[in-house]
């Protein structure tokens, strides 16, 4: 929770990055432009552009300390955790049925629970490999190794890994042949001669 008293961390630990980054732009914007009307600035309305700033600073601050409170107050975490779970295996359900779409459709309803759910990106990328959408497949399986902090899908990431190379690897084969015009290789024609035909006349006899 220390992370929380610089304005923005706390968001980016708990993966909500854009907030986070948000939240410390405009805290860092209003910060400077306070200590420059107290500091430096000498014209006038120097103290109601210093109190201004100093509120709208101290308004950041505050909205983003409320805000970390509300998402990790235990009942919501919680709440938070079951949906997820919930998500989790309802996409795997409907993967096991062939509902890819269905499927993929639950994964990122879990990652806006949890946007670093390292299961559900991980998930997400099997599902892009096996649609050859092997950009977004390398994305989520690089996010996923990233934030599966206890490595517990380590060996099936790698595994993915290995699948989306060979892919790409095929695809681009199948590409490089097409734009070389190169047809299908037929087996050579073997004409009987008259050699042929004796050695098959003794081996019939």
């Amino acid at each position: 929770m220390l992370f929380s008293l610089v304005p923005g961390w706390g968001h980016v630990y708990w993966g909500r990055e854009a907030l986070g980054i948000g939240i410390f732009s405009a805290a860092a914007l209003v910060g400077f432009l306070f200590l420059n009307a107290w500091l430096v600035y000498q014209g006038s309305g120097k103290t109601t552009m210093v109190w201004v700033f100093g509120v709208v600073f101290c308004l950041v601050m505050v909205a983003n300390w409320i805000d970390i409170f509300l998402r990790t107050e235990p009942a919501r975490v919680s709440e938070d955790d079951r949906r997820r779970k919930l998500c989790l295996e309802r996409g795997t359900a409907s993967y096991l049925q062939g509902d890819l779409a269905g499927a993929l459709g639950e994964f990122r309803e879990c990652l806006k629970i949890e946007p670093n759910c390292p299961e559900a990106l991980f998930r997400i990328g099997v599902l892009a490999v096996r649609q050859d959408d092997f950009e977004l497949a390398r994305t989520s399986l690089r996010r996923a190794l990233r934030y599966d902090i206890g490595e517990k899908w380590k060996w099936e990431i790698q595994q993915e890994f290995t699948r989306l190379d060979a892919g790409i690897s095929e695809r681009e084969k199948t590409s490089f042949a097409k734009e070389a015009g190169e047809e299908p290789q037929e087996a050579p024609y073997d004409e009987e001669t008259p050699e042929r035909e004796e050695e098959a006349e003794h081996a019939s006899a």
